[in-house]
């Protein structure tokens, strides 16, 4: 349809049950979109590089007169003819006036950001981790680097920010409940996964044109610390009895010492027995079957000793969580860090972690004769240098052969 566009015709155009275009006599391409809802926009229909494109022009009424839109459109054309595509300048100066904005935004804004739209890039990051990397981002990184717009945080700031979370600059202890309290604590081990989440942001960052380059990537970090400790038979047998005692005494819930008997009977992790589902378990099979989002290496299969099977059939069956929380069958128990804690020092193992539980496992297993791979398999390992760390341990059995050997060959002498 043909018209020539003034206020007058415009005005006497009614919707109709579908969409329709008037096109103006005097511009070419420059039209009238009449849509079902009666709003009427001036457009203009170009072609480009080989390519027929629409641009909006503006909605009829103030500021868009008839004339106003021509006058634009005219305009447009204008570019069209000086090589220019219009709608694709449009996109490019909205896209460079969002970046300009982005880039003086601070970072604790950016943040806050990366952690809601982030998760399209990374599809695979498990959800414990995103919230690992919010924790220490907010308690850690915001304190001391939330007030700097992001384009404008170099390598120095960084640096300064690690130094600071190391020191136990950033340590704090805070209410959050009526009851609760939050214990934020410094030191190496910290700031190393405050830079990491860091990292991860800035690098997102990039790729939306917020920063042309990571302020992370040549910060030289604190050098781990070898953490990992096994324990004895004998340690092992006075975990176990501190365990026992505990619970006689009503100091600790058999449910959260029988998390802890799992985790040393397993091998398993301390998110994979804390929030552990019935729907994951086969008893018949003496197996647990972990789904790709509860466990950090994907799919994993972890194999149940009879003594543990007997652990878990004696929880009482409540709601779908193996462990739930008091006053609530739904939800998972937490607080297992804490009632660790009791349990070593009541145990004299004050230095033991509740991930050398995991350690422990791999060192009895090598100790029984089981082989790297074997031991890899059952702590869920999907690379063998990851289970390399128990080389050493895996030469135990040989070596008692060994001495056997000797004993046969030149006696006890």
């Amino acid at each position: 349809m043909k018209d020539k566009l003034t206020k007058r015709t415009v005005d006497a155009y009614q919707p109709k049950a579908q969409s329709f275009d008037v096109f103006d006599t005097d511009v070419p391409g420059f039209h009238l979109r009449v849509e079902r809802s009666g709003r009427k926009v001036y457009r203009l229909k170009y072609v480009a590089f080989g390519r027929q494109r629409v641009i909006k022009i503006g909605e009829h009424g103030l500021p868009w007169t008839p004339d106003q839109a021509r006058r634009e459109a005219e305009r447009l054309r204008g570019q069209v003819v000086g090589q220019i595509d219009p709608q694709a300048e449009r996109e490019r100066i909205a896209k460079e006036a969002k970046a300009e904005a982005l880039r003086n935004v601070k970072l604790v804004e950016l943040i806050e950001r990366w952690l809601v739209e982030g998760r399209d890039a990374a599809p695979s990051k498990r959800e414990i981790s995103w919230a690992t990397d919010a924790t220490a981002l907010r308690r850690h990184i915001v304190p001391t680097l939330g007030a700097i717009p992001t384009a404008q945080i170099t390598k120095s700031d960084v640096e300064r920010a690690q130094r600071q979370i190391t020191n136990g600059e950033t340590a704090v202890d805070v209410r959050t409940r009526r009851r609760g309290r939050a214990i934020v604590r410094g030191g190496a081990g910290i700031a190393r996964r405050s830079i990491a989440a860091l990292s991860a942001c800035m690098s997102w960052a990039i790729d939306q044109g917020i920063r042309p380059d990571n302020p992370c990537a040549r910060v030289k970090k604190p050098p781990q610390r070898k953490l990992e400790r096994y324990l004895s038979r004998e340690e092992a047998g006075r975990l176990l009895n501190a365990i026992e005692e505990l619970e006689s005494t009503l100091t600790i819930q058999r449910a959260y010492g029988d998390m802890i008997r799992l985790l040393l009977l397993t091998g398993a992790r301390k998110s994979e027995i804390q929030k552990l589902r019935w729907a994951e378990i086969d008893l018949d099979r003496g197996a647990i079957a972990l789904p790709r989002e509860r466990s950090k290496t994907g799919e994993k299969s972890i194999a149940l000793s009879q003594a543990a099977c007997t652990i878990i059939a004696r929880q009482v069956r409540s709601g779908p969580v193996v462990f739930p929380a008091r006053g609530n069958a739904m939800k998972s128990a937490d607080g297992l860090s804490k009632v660790w804690r009791a349990v070593r020092a009541h145990a004299g193992l004050e230095d033991v972690r509740l991930h050398d539980l995991r350690h422990s496992f791999a060192s009895f297993a090598a100790a029984s004769g089981a082989s790297l791979l074997l031991i890899g398999k059952a702590l869920g390992h999907t690379q063998a240098s990851t289970t390399a760390r128990y080389a050493h341990l895996d030469d135990n059995p040989v070596r008692a052969l060994s001495e056997q050997v000797a004993l046969m060959i030149v006696g006890d002498d």
